[in-house]
């Protein structure tokens, strides 16, 4: 009985990688109609991430990964040019729109590149001298029918954090990464926009950190247990720099004074994906009920302990066991991709959310809070979900989900829908 368990969650597991070639296989299907035909659908931009460093007393640089959809990658400069105008604009804040400088972005081969699907593009804006922190907003225009994306970066004129002065770098890339995890096979390096030579310390600290509590958890949050600092290590900048020990790590300038330092993950190679047994054991908390988990965590074999639980939700229907864990631990997947910060990105509030209800279909932010919209469709009407940012010792840009005890009633028939198998990723 205990084989049949385990070898019908490796069917599962096996039958979301061949879903996943199959569909990869149709989209170059798909791709290959597409030129035959001659229907070329316009470049569409997806998502934009943005980020910057200060270069010196007179300059920042930008940095910006653009998720561009049907992109032909023979012809990237030419695609972008002919379908789009970059601009910025530098204003003191969100809702203050006193315009400190604004500028046309041109795109060209020393500033544009192509990596992995994604675009990266960087440019300079002059830096302002009496202004400590100020909101650049880059606007992409789609010239075809004016359409227009928007990135918004609140910047740090004083360069406080060192993040605002190093950036991590991989794969001798000339732009600095935009996630906030390494995976161990990778080497990196810290650099600043000139090579500034500098010695620098990595912290790294035991991190386990629980998963987040539900949307209607309004009573008080437990404290975060004291961090317990494992190893010290002195780095230089513009070295090659490659880490073996897993874990939670700070960049700081001076280990007597974290509070600038920021922080990364070093992951496993796989990460942002999540493969282990006993790793996958733990976001089905989203899922299953506390005697569910109990059962769950205490069986010493966590692949028969998965197989037992989907099973069982789905009364032994393997099918529906398949598809409700392809696109649960895609969620997941997209979770630690997107919000990965001192933990992992499902962990977080923000990906907590986005793993059971998916991405907003909006999002309305200012300096230190985000709120996300879902919109009314026929089960529910819109809700809100609103975040206030939370800065710490790794990271600005952690955010914390405010509760309500109302959220029950739509939660819980989200959380139904999973174990249902109804949730279309």
């Amino acid at each position: 009985m205990k084989k049949a368990i385990f070898y019908s969650f490796l069917v599962i597991l096996a039958a979301c990688t061949t879903n996943k070639k199959i569909q990869k296989a149709q989209k170059e299907i798909d791709k290959t109609v597409v030129v035959k035909t001659g229907m070329v659908d316009k470049p569409l931009i997806v998502a934009i991430k943005s980020r910057y460093l200060l270069k010196d007393s007179s300059t920042i640089r930008i940095f910006m990964e653009l998720d561009i959809e049907n992109l032909n990658k023979q012809r990237v400069i030419q695609q972008l040019n002919d379908n789009f105008r970059f601009n910025w604009l530098l204003q003191p804040d969100y809702g203050i729109r006193e315009r400190l400088g604004s500028g046309k972005i041109d795109l060209n081969e020393q500033n544009v590149l192509l990596k992995e699907g994604k675009v990266l593009l960087n440019f300079e804006i002059p830096r302002p001298k009496s202004l400590a922190k100020g909101l650049l907003l880059t606007e992409v225009f789609q010239l075809e029918d004016s359409k227009k994306s928007n990135n918004d970066l609140v910047i740090d004129f004083y360069g406080t954090r060192i993040n605002d002065r190093f950036g991590i770098y991989t794969d001798n890339l000339i732009i600095p990464i935009f996630r906030n995890f390494i995976n161990k096979t990778d080497s990196f390096q810290l650099k600043s926009v000139m090579n500034h030579p500098r010695e620098l310390y990595l912290v790294r600290y035991k991190n386990y950190f629980s998963a987040a509590q539900s949307p209607m958890a309004t009573s008080i949050r437990p404290s975060i247990s004291s961090l317990t600092i494992e190893e010290t290590i002195k780095v230089q900048t513009n070295t090659s720099i490659k880490l073996s020990q897993e874990g939670l790590y700070q960049i700081v300038e001076d280990t007597n004074s974290t509070s600038t330092g920021f922080g990364f993950m070093l992951v496993d190679e796989r990460y942002p994906r999540m493969t282990r047994p006993e790793n996958l054991v733990k976001p089905l908390i989203y899922m299953s009920t506390s005697q569910e988990l109990k059962g769950v965590n205490e069986n010493p074999n966590s692949k028969q302990a998965l197989d037992k639980f989907f099973l069982a939700i789905t009364s032994g229907n393997q099918m529906v066991s398949k598809k409700i864990i392809k696109n649960y631990y895609h969620r997941i997947e997209e979770a630690n991709r997107l919000f990965t910060s001192y933990k992992e990105g499902w962990k977080t509030d923000k990906g907590m959310v986005y793993t059971v209800l998916g991405p907003p279909n909006k999002v309305q932010r200012s300096r230190d809070r985000e709120v996300w919209v879902y919109a009314q469709n026929t089960n529910f009407s819109e809700i809100l979900f609103t975040f206030n940012r939370k800065p710490n010792q790794f990271t600005e840009n952690y955010y914390e989900l405010v509760r309500y005890p109302e959220y029950q009633a739509y939660w819980f028939p989200f959380v139904e829908a999973w174990r249902t198998g109804n949730v279309v990723d």
